[in-house]
């Protein structure tokens, strides 16, 4: 799959090897020639020796060009992403953004090249999402499709350069970027959670920044991710199966027409509110 030169595509980790690996692998299977990686510093010396396994993974990779950035300290996640996307954003125009935890199908790329290249996409749209709950991925088509829906899903993105900086110089005004408007259940609920420290949830400030923006999220109709992070390695994630979905084979990749129906976002945000304590 040939990636543009105007757009990156951005993996993070941290430590967990095997997953990582399994990602690699996935991108080696769909030909991905180049990529910036950015490691999160070690909290403790048993993350220093499993970095070291990584270091070494990303080092002996004949296959794919890893620009590997890594950082002295541990930034956590949302500090992570926050450095890496700065970096990037000044470098490229797009950016397409994975973590070690989800494996990209074999029509991720194409999807989202195509939905990067529509002319004007990002005029209503905050970003493209991959990855789509069981009870709206339709596994038994054949051709897949975006929706537009209200809520963004960190499980395989992308976003272009500009909306990231305009989204960091707004975060920064805190008058401005948490404003007096009301809330919908899931803003309020991950609002809740993140104030009582039950979660360190990154994506937070980027989903209120877009509802204010008044900006939707682009999902396609099938899943084109799998996230195996559910198995209890993960800091953030619990142990559970809830989110895988059947994959089936693809003919076609239409996205001359967006669908948006009040029904699928509905059954978004059901489903949401309904696993928000495993999902961010």
């Amino acid at each position: 799959m040939r990636i543009p030169n105007d757009t990156a595509v951005v993996l993070f980790g941290y430590n967990r090897p095997s997953h990582l690996m399994r990602v690699l692998i996935a991108l080696e299977d769909y030909n991905i020639k180049k990529i910036h990686f950015f490691l999160d510093g070690p909290k403790n010396s048993r993350d220093i020796i499993i970095q070291k396994q990584i270091i070494f993974i990303i080092k002996n990779n004949k296959k794919i060009e890893i620009i590997l950035h890594k950082s002295k300290k541990n930034l956590g996640i949302a500090g992570s992403i926050t450095k890496g996307l700065g970096i990037i954003s000044k470098k490229y125009k797009k950016m397409i953004i994975i973590e070690d935890d989800c494996i990209p199908r074999k029509e991720f790329f194409q999807f989202f090249v195509k939905m990067l290249n529509k002319k004007n996409i990002f005029q209503e749209v905050g970003a493209i999402c991959g990855y789509q709950f069981p009870e709206i991925h339709e596994k038994n088509k054949h051709t897949i499709y975006p929706m537009l829906l209200n809520y963004f899903i960190p499980w395989g993105w992308a976003t272009t350069s500009y909306h990231w900086i305009n989204f960091e110089k707004m975060k920064k005004n805190k008058n401005n970027f948490y404003s007096k408007e009301s809330f919908p259940k899931v803003i309020k609920k991950l609002n809740t959670l993140v104030k009582n420290n039950e979660k360190n949830i990154w994506s937070l400030n980027f989903i209120i920044y877009n509802f204010l923006s008044k900006k939707k999220f682009i999902f396609p109709n099938k899943s084109l991710v799998k996230n195996i992070g559910f198995d209890g390695t993960g800091v953030n994630s619990k142990i559970t199966n809830s989110f895988d979905t059947v994959y089936t084979s693809t003919k076609k990749i239409n996205t001359k027409n967006i669908i948006e129906k009040n029904k699928l976002k509905n059954n978004q945000e059901r489903n949401l509110l309904k696993y928000i304590g495993y999902f961010y």
